[in-house]
C-alpha cells in the first residue's frame, strides 16, 4: 500500500477467482474514496501457467502515479516477475519485466519490493533462479517512465557461496538514490547473511 498524499492511495494483492486461479489486483483511493477493486491489466494474459500471481509491493511517487511489482507464472509454469504502471490515474497493462527472461533460467523470478520517490522514477528488487538452479539477487529501475533492463546486484556473486541470494527490502530518498537490502548464504552452511547496496 502507498499513499503519496492524505485521501489518495493505492493498493494491492491477489485473489481467488471462480476458476480457483490466483490473480493479481489493485484498488484506488481518490480524494478519500475507495474506487472498486480491479484485476491488474493485463494480467490474466501473463499468468497463464499453474495460474498463480501476486502483487507483492506498490509504490506512489505521486497521487495517480504508481508502479507495482511482484510475480506470475507463465505458460510453461516458471515464474516470472512483472511490472506495472498506474499514469495520471490509469493503470497500464502488466508486463514482464525487461531482462529478468535472461536472468531466469531456472524458472522462478520474483519482484518483491519496489519504491517510487518521483513520478516514473523507480527501483525494484527481488531474486531470480539462475541455470545454476540457485537464487541470486537482482535490481531493475525505472527512469522517465521506462523500465530499463534488471541486473543481478553488483558484488553478490562474491558474497553468496552457498547459491541462495534475494533482495527482501528497497527505498529511495530521490531518484537514483537508494538502498537495498537481504540475504545471502554462505558455503558449505545453512546460516545466512545480511547484505546492503546502494544506488547512487
Amino acid at each position: 500500500m502507498s499513499c503519496p498524499s492524505a485521501g489518495n492511495c493505492a493498493a494491492g494483492g491477489h485473489y481467488e477467482d471462480a476458476a480457483t486461479d490466483v490473480q493479481a489486483f489493485i484498488v484506488s483511493e481518490h480524494q478519500g474514496t475507495w474506487q472498486q477493486a480491479q484485476q491488474v491489466p493485463g494480467f490474466a494474459a501473463l499468468n497463464q501457467g499453474q495460474h498463480d500471481g501476486n502483487l507483492n509491493s506498490l509504490s506512489c511517487g505521486s497521487p495517480g502515479n504508481c508502479s507495482a511489482v511482484g510475480q506470475y507464472t507463465d505458460s510453461s509454469g516458471h515464474y516470472q516477475a512483472f511490472v506495472a504502471r498506474k499514469q495520471d490515474g490509469r493503470w497500464g497493462r502488466a508486463e514482464e519485466a525487461s531482462g529478468t527472461a535472461a536472468l531466469n533460467q531456472g524458472g522462478y523470478a520474483n519482484l518483491s519490493e519496489v519504491s517510487c520517490p518521483a513520478p516514473g522514477e523507480c527501483s525494484a528488487g527481488g531474486r531470480y533462479t539462475g541455470r545454476d538452479g540457485h537464487p541470486h539477487a537482482f535490481v531493475i529501475g525505472q527512469a522517465g517512465g521506462i523500465w530499463g533492463a534488471a541486473e543481478q546486484v553488483t558484488g553478490s556473486t562474491a558474497l553468496d557461496q552457498g547459491g541462495s541470494a534475494q533482495v527482501d527490502v528497497l527505498s529511495c530518498a530521490s531518484p537514483g538514490h537508494c538502498s537495498a537490502g537481504g540475504s545471502f548464504s554462505l558455503k558449505h552452511s545453512q546460516r545466512s547473511q545480511v547484505f546492503v547496496v546502494s544506488e547512487n
